[in-house]
Protein backbone atom coordinates (compact mmCIF):
# COMPACT_ATOMS: atom_id res chain seq x y z
CA UNK A 1 0.00 0.00 0.00
CA UNK A 2 1.01 3.74 -0.48
CA UNK A 3 0.69 5.38 2.32
CA UNK A 4 1.99 9.39 2.65
CA UNK A 5 0.05 10.76 5.64
CA UNK A 6 -0.35 8.53 9.26
CA UNK A 7 -2.35 9.69 11.91
CA UNK A 8 -3.05 7.99 15.71
CA UNK A 9 -5.51 8.64 18.68
CA UNK A 10 -3.45 9.14 21.53
CA UNK A 11 -4.96 7.50 25.19
CA UNK A 12 -5.73 4.67 24.92
CA UNK A 13 -3.74 3.69 21.51
CA UNK A 14 -0.82 5.24 20.89
CA UNK A 15 0.11 5.72 24.74
CA UNK A 16 -0.26 3.29 27.12
CA UNK A 17 -1.79 3.50 30.64
CA UNK A 18 0.31 5.69 32.07
CA UNK A 19 -0.25 8.34 29.49
CA UNK A 20 3.55 7.83 27.83
CA UNK A 21 5.04 5.84 24.74
CA UNK A 22 7.99 3.94 23.92
CA UNK A 23 10.26 7.32 23.20
CA UNK A 24 12.98 5.52 21.36
CA UNK A 25 11.30 3.10 20.09
CA UNK A 26 9.33 5.62 18.27
CA UNK A 27 12.17 7.52 17.49
CA UNK A 28 13.22 4.95 15.25
CA UNK A 29 9.84 4.28 13.42
CA UNK A 30 9.35 7.96 12.98
CA UNK A 31 12.49 8.83 10.96
CA UNK A 32 11.89 5.95 9.16
CA UNK A 33 8.35 7.25 8.33
CA UNK A 34 10.00 10.58 7.32
CA UNK A 35 13.25 9.35 5.42
CA UNK A 36 9.90 7.93 3.58
CA UNK A 37 8.54 11.02 2.87
CA UNK A 38 5.13 10.17 5.06
CA UNK A 39 3.55 12.67 7.23
CA UNK A 40 2.79 11.77 10.77
CA UNK A 41 0.03 13.08 12.66
CA UNK A 42 -1.53 12.71 16.71
CA UNK A 43 -5.08 12.95 17.38
CA UNK A 44 -6.83 14.03 21.08
CA UNK A 45 -9.43 15.44 22.26
CA UNK A 46 -7.20 17.66 24.35
CA UNK A 47 -6.28 20.70 23.42
CA UNK A 48 -3.26 20.88 20.94
CA UNK A 49 -1.28 22.87 23.13
CA UNK A 50 -1.74 19.85 25.80
CA UNK A 51 -0.57 17.01 23.78
CA UNK A 52 2.45 19.24 21.76
CA UNK A 53 4.95 18.50 24.95
CA UNK A 54 4.26 14.74 24.25
CA UNK A 55 6.38 15.54 20.57
CA UNK A 56 8.36 18.37 20.97
CA UNK A 57 11.35 16.69 19.62
CA UNK A 58 9.35 16.48 16.52
CA UNK A 59 8.08 20.15 15.06
CA UNK A 60 6.70 18.50 12.10
CA UNK A 61 4.67 16.39 13.19
CA UNK A 62 0.41 17.67 12.93
CA UNK A 63 -1.45 17.94 16.01
CA UNK A 64 -5.25 17.31 16.22
CA UNK A 65 -7.09 18.62 18.87
CA UNK A 66 -9.86 18.82 20.58
CA UNK A 67 -12.05 16.18 18.70
CA UNK A 68 -10.87 17.93 15.93
CA UNK A 69 -11.82 21.59 16.01
CA UNK A 70 -7.64 22.15 16.44
CA UNK A 71 -5.18 21.30 13.24
CA UNK A 72 -1.77 22.92 14.75
CA UNK A 73 1.74 22.40 14.16
CA UNK A 74 4.74 22.56 16.93
CA UNK A 75 5.87 25.79 15.09
CA UNK A 76 2.46 27.54 15.59
CA UNK A 77 0.73 26.58 12.52
CA UNK A 78 -3.23 26.71 13.70
CA UNK A 79 -6.16 26.12 11.92
CA UNK A 80 -9.08 26.30 14.65
CA UNK A 81 -12.61 25.82 14.51
CA UNK A 82 -14.99 28.07 16.65
CA UNK A 83 -18.52 28.18 17.72
CA UNK A 84 -20.48 31.69 16.58
CA UNK A 85 -21.96 33.94 19.07
CA UNK A 86 -25.32 32.97 18.28
CA UNK A 87 -24.77 29.64 19.14
CA UNK A 88 -23.23 30.11 22.30
CA UNK A 89 -25.87 32.32 23.43
CA UNK A 90 -28.64 28.86 21.96
CA UNK A 91 -26.77 26.35 24.03
CA UNK A 92 -26.51 28.78 27.24
CA UNK A 93 -29.88 28.98 27.44
CA UNK A 94 -30.21 24.72 26.53
CA UNK A 95 -28.12 24.73 29.49
CA UNK A 96 -29.85 26.98 31.87
CA UNK A 97 -31.69 24.27 33.33
CA UNK A 98 -29.04 22.11 34.52
CA UNK A 99 -28.13 24.08 37.48
CA UNK A 100 -26.13 20.85 38.61
CA UNK A 101 -23.48 21.12 35.69
CA UNK A 102 -20.39 22.44 35.41
CA UNK A 103 -20.10 24.83 32.35
CA UNK A 104 -16.47 25.33 30.96
CA UNK A 105 -16.02 27.46 27.85
CA UNK A 106 -12.91 26.64 26.18
CA UNK A 107 -10.52 28.35 23.47
CA UNK A 108 -7.45 27.06 22.28
CA UNK A 109 -5.37 29.20 24.77
CA UNK A 110 -7.68 29.37 28.06
CA UNK A 111 -10.43 28.16 29.42
CA UNK A 112 -13.28 30.17 31.39
CA UNK A 113 -15.84 29.41 33.99
CA UNK A 114 -17.82 31.35 36.17
CA UNK A 115 -17.14 32.59 39.39
CA UNK A 116 -20.06 31.03 41.77
CA UNK A 117 -18.74 27.94 42.18
CA UNK A 118 -18.85 26.19 45.54
CA UNK A 119 -14.44 26.21 46.89
CA UNK A 120 -14.67 22.46 46.37
CA UNK A 121 -15.90 22.51 42.69
CA UNK A 122 -13.28 25.76 41.63
CA UNK A 123 -10.41 23.91 42.88
CA UNK A 124 -11.12 20.84 41.42
CA UNK A 125 -11.88 22.91 37.77
CA UNK A 126 -8.83 24.37 38.53
CA UNK A 127 -7.03 21.03 38.88
CA UNK A 128 -8.26 20.49 35.82
CA UNK A 129 -7.66 23.38 33.81
CA UNK A 130 -4.07 25.15 34.63
CA UNK A 131 -5.12 28.31 32.57
CA UNK A 132 -8.57 28.55 34.06
CA UNK A 133 -10.21 32.04 34.39
CA UNK A 134 -12.99 32.79 36.33
CA UNK A 135 -15.66 35.08 34.67
CA UNK A 136 -19.03 36.97 36.09
CA UNK A 137 -20.88 35.35 33.55
CA UNK A 138 -20.37 33.27 30.75
CA UNK A 139 -21.58 36.31 28.05
CA UNK A 140 -19.11 38.03 28.80
CA UNK A 141 -16.34 35.66 27.35
CA UNK A 142 -15.05 36.95 24.24
CA UNK A 143 -12.20 34.88 22.75
CA UNK A 144 -13.06 32.15 20.13
CA UNK A 145 -14.08 29.14 21.70
CA UNK A 146 -13.65 25.69 20.43
CA UNK A 147 -15.90 23.34 22.35
CA UNK A 148 -17.78 23.64 25.73
CA UNK A 149 -17.07 21.74 28.69
CA UNK A 150 -19.58 19.83 30.84
CA UNK A 151 -18.57 18.41 34.40
CA UNK A 152 -21.72 16.38 35.88
CA UNK A 153 -21.85 14.01 38.87
CA UNK A 154 -19.56 10.85 38.12
CA UNK A 155 -21.72 8.04 36.04
CA UNK A 156 -24.20 10.61 35.00
CA UNK A 157 -22.51 11.52 31.31
CA UNK A 158 -24.51 9.22 29.41
CA UNK A 159 -27.76 10.65 30.69
CA UNK A 160 -26.97 13.86 30.28
CA UNK A 161 -25.65 13.34 26.62
CA UNK A 162 -29.03 12.15 25.84
CA UNK A 163 -31.41 14.47 27.83
CA UNK A 164 -29.16 16.95 25.83
CA UNK A 165 -28.39 15.67 22.39
CA UNK A 166 -32.15 16.68 21.17
CA UNK A 167 -31.82 20.37 22.60
CA UNK A 168 -28.90 21.47 21.31
CA UNK A 169 -29.74 19.08 17.49
CA UNK A 170 -28.10 21.39 15.06
CA UNK A 171 -25.76 23.50 16.95
CA UNK A 172 -23.44 21.42 19.22
CA UNK A 173 -23.14 17.48 19.91
CA UNK A 174 -22.48 15.91 23.29
CA UNK A 175 -19.45 13.30 23.20
CA UNK A 176 -18.44 11.50 26.53
CA UNK A 177 -14.72 12.46 27.65
CA UNK A 178 -15.01 10.91 31.19
CA UNK A 179 -17.62 9.61 33.69
CA UNK A 180 -18.23 12.97 34.85
CA UNK A 181 -17.52 14.96 31.69
CA UNK A 182 -18.39 15.40 28.10
CA UNK A 183 -17.59 17.78 25.74
CA UNK A 184 -20.38 19.24 23.09
CA UNK A 185 -18.20 20.07 19.91
CA UNK A 186 -19.71 21.43 16.84
CA UNK A 187 -21.97 19.33 15.00
CA UNK A 188 -19.57 17.90 11.26
CA UNK A 189 -16.17 18.52 13.56
CA UNK A 190 -14.44 15.70 14.64
CA UNK A 191 -11.29 14.10 13.85
CA UNK A 192 -12.23 12.61 10.55
CA UNK A 193 -12.53 16.24 9.16
CA UNK A 194 -9.81 17.44 10.20
CA UNK A 195 -7.61 14.45 8.93
CA UNK A 196 -9.66 14.78 5.69
CA UNK A 197 -8.49 18.73 5.95
CA UNK A 198 -4.74 17.90 6.83
CA UNK A 199 -5.31 16.01 4.00
CA UNK A 200 -6.39 18.35 1.28
CA UNK A 201 -3.83 20.42 2.27
CA UNK A 202 -1.11 18.14 2.00
CA UNK A 203 -2.51 16.38 -1.37
CA UNK A 204 -3.05 13.54 0.39
CA UNK A 205 -6.50 11.33 -0.66
CA UNK A 206 -8.20 8.86 1.78
CA UNK A 207 -6.62 6.33 0.22
CA UNK A 208 -3.45 7.10 1.03
CA UNK A 209 -3.94 7.26 4.58
CA UNK A 210 -3.50 4.90 7.24
CA UNK A 211 -5.22 5.54 11.17
CA UNK A 212 -5.58 3.82 14.63
CA UNK A 213 -7.75 4.36 16.70
CA UNK A 214 -9.25 3.07 19.80
CA UNK A 215 -12.65 5.02 21.05
CA UNK A 216 -16.21 5.72 19.70
CA UNK A 217 -14.78 9.58 19.22
CA UNK A 218 -12.30 7.56 16.61
CA UNK A 219 -14.94 5.71 14.21
CA UNK A 220 -15.00 8.67 12.14
CA UNK A 221 -11.28 9.28 11.63
CA UNK A 222 -11.00 5.16 11.13
CA UNK A 223 -14.13 6.18 8.10
CA UNK A 224 -12.00 8.72 6.75
CA UNK A 225 -9.59 6.48 5.12
CA UNK A 226 -8.98 3.38 3.54
CA UNK A 227 -6.46 1.76 5.97
CA UNK A 228 -8.03 1.94 9.79
CA UNK A 229 -6.42 -0.03 12.51
CA UNK A 230 -7.93 -0.55 15.96
CA UNK A 231 -6.38 -1.12 19.00
CA UNK A 232 -7.03 -4.97 20.20
CA UNK A 233 -8.27 -3.28 23.83
CA UNK A 234 -11.00 -1.53 21.42
CA UNK A 235 -14.25 -2.18 22.27
CA UNK A 236 -15.26 -4.44 19.49
CA UNK A 237 -17.51 -2.26 17.81
CA UNK A 238 -14.44 0.11 17.21
CA UNK A 239 -12.75 -2.88 16.12
CA UNK A 240 -15.54 -4.43 13.51
CA UNK A 241 -14.85 -0.72 12.06
CA UNK A 242 -11.47 -1.28 11.30
CA UNK A 243 -10.01 -3.28 8.14
CA UNK A 244 -6.85 -4.46 10.72
CA UNK A 245 -6.75 -4.83 14.43
CA UNK A 246 -2.92 -4.65 15.83
CA UNK A 247 -1.96 -5.51 19.44
CA UNK A 248 -2.88 -3.39 22.22
CA UNK A 249 -2.04 0.05 23.63
CA UNK A 250 0.33 -1.65 26.54
CA UNK A 251 2.05 -3.31 23.88
CA UNK A 252 2.80 -0.56 21.47
CA UNK A 253 0.46 -2.09 19.17
CA UNK A 254 0.73 0.89 16.95
CA UNK A 255 4.62 0.52 16.80
CA UNK A 256 4.44 -2.78 15.80
CA UNK A 257 2.26 -1.97 13.16
CA UNK A 258 4.86 0.45 11.74
CA UNK A 259 7.31 -1.21 12.22
CA UNK A 260 5.65 -4.61 10.32
CA UNK A 261 4.60 -2.79 7.20
CA UNK A 262 7.40 0.74 6.90
CA UNK A 263 10.89 -0.64 8.49
CA UNK A 264 10.67 -4.52 7.09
Amino acid sequence: MTIKLIATDLDGTLLDDHGDYDRSRFARVYAALRQQGITFAVASGHFAREIAPLFEQYPDIWLIGSNGAELAKATGEVALKTFSTQTLTQIRQALAAYDELQVVLCSDQAVYTTENHSPRIAARLRESYPQLNMVAQLADVTAPIIRVDLHCTPGQTAQCAYELKPKLAGIATPVAMASDMLSLVQPGVHKGTALRALGHRLNVSPAEMLAFGDGTNDLEMLHAVKNAVAVHNAPKNVQANAATVTGTNNDGGVLRYLEQHFLA
